[in-house]
């Protein structure tokens, strides 16, 4: 996402930002277009793509913001934090909202009761209204749950810098980001030991999907993954100034190789994790950590070492840019996927099938990036008196 210092611009992060939406999407479309046990496999990296969002997001915001809680008067960098989040985040958003619950209201009759949690982004912070789970009480925008927790990461976003600004080493953030990794452990063991208890004590009216809402929606679990990404932001800004030693670069590449490696084997693990209950807290662990832990090494190979260039090609950049608009479209337009398919895709259709879904996502998206997404957020930063967003650089 874009920031208030937009000469910090890394290219191969928006390349990843494209990533994580494509991985969300391909993760729902495929259960749209097969019911066994390949389409469960592939939507295994739907989580694997959050995860990245999330981690992700405390790096861009870190790298763009920090300094500027750091050198100016905390009311100005305040103000010029949040109009330049809500311009990013809430037009496309709140059209996104009202369309689909206008569509629901006057086709369907239907009522909204919790359209307010939904325009405030509050859905994901909250288990339950009227016995559902809060998020999932409009089904079309259940997906905006991610938006939800994002939004709680910017408001802990200024609490961050406040107590870590001062890190002066590379050694002392990569300390602090070892301490959030154990943190997290712990949290994902209380959490699934005594979640359901908890919640059976203080929201008893949820009596279906609590545990899913605890320990997947809600954002606090969520929080770690978020630090994360603004620690390795944090050492990649302490060593940006230093060259790259030999020896260092070939660590970074055999590093990413690895990571690289374990990420492909997350949707694998979460596959078997239903079929292998005894070991349910085992796989969730292992994989929780091993997310945070290969994505803050890739995010470093990226910004740092240059190792994923392609992540920086012209049309990745493009991609990047209206990720955020694959991705509150693309369960709208699953059906473009499944027209004309059979009911059990040869593995060839099912694949390219996928393929199309990307490619006319990406393309309806970058369409409304274009006439919605990138003039609202401008129009809004120019009226509130906010800096311009940065225009995507060309490349040869």
């Amino acid at each position: 996402m874009a920031g208030v210092h937009e000469n910090r611009f890394i290219g191969s992060l928006t390349g990843l930002r494209y990533v994580a939406a494509v991985t969300v999407a391909v993760g729902h479309g495929s259960l749209a277009l097969r019911h066994d046990w390949v389409a469960q496999l592939v939507a295994q990296i739907s989580s694997i793509g959050m995860t990245l969002f999330f981690i992700l997001s405390g790096f861009v915001l870190w790298l763009n913001y920090a300094e500027s809680f750091k050198s100016k008067a905390l009311s100005i960098a305040l103000r010029e934090f949040a109009i330049a989040r809500f311009a990013r985040l809430y037009p496309m958003y709140a059209i996104v909202v009202l369309v689909v619950v206008g569509w629901l209201v006057i086709r369907r009759g239907a009522t909204v009761p919790s359209l307010g949690f939904i325009l405030t982004m509050t859905q994901a912070w909250f288990p339950v209204l009227n016995g559902t789970m809060l998020v999932a009480v409009v089904p079309s925008l259940q997906h905006l749950w991610s938006i939800s927790v994002e939004l709680f990461f910017y408001l802990l976003f200024p609490l961050v810098c406040l107590l870590l600004n001062s890190l002066a080493r590379p050694r002392t953030a990569i300390v602090f980001a070892a301490i959030n990794l154990i943190v997290f452990a712990i949290a994902i063991q209380v959490f699934f030991q005594y979640g359901a208890d908890f919640l059976q004590a203080v929201v008893p009216s949820l009596t279906e999907n609590s545990m899913q809402w605890l320990t997947y929606y809600a954002p606090y679990l969520h929080i770690s993954q978020f630090l994360a990404g603004c620690f390795v932001a944090m050492v990649y800004m302490k060593l940006a100034a230093t060259p790259v030693r030999r020896g260092e670069g070939r660590a970074a590449a055999f590093l990413f190789w690895v990571s690289a490696v374990g990420l492909a084997m997350s949707p694998v693990a979460l596959f078997f994790q239903p079929m292998l209950p005894a070991y349910h807290l085992h796989i969730e662990l292992v994989v929780r950590l091993a997310e945070v832990a290969f994505f803050s090494v890739i995010l470093l190979a990226a910004s740092r070492y240059g190792l994923v260039r392609f992540l920086s090609w012209r049309w990745m950049i493009i991609g990047g840019e209206c990720s955020y608009s694959v991705y509150l479209l693309h369960p709208f337009l699953i059906r473009i996927a499944m027209i004309g398919k059979s009911e059990t895709p040869a593995l060839s259709e099912f694949a390219l099938r996928l393929c199309l879904f990307v490619g006319v996502v990406t393309a309806i998206a970058w369409i409304a990036y274009s006439v919605v997404e990138a003039p609202s957020r401008a129009w809004l930063r120019r009226v509130l008196g906010a800096a311009a967003p940065r225009e995507i650089p060309r490349t040869t």
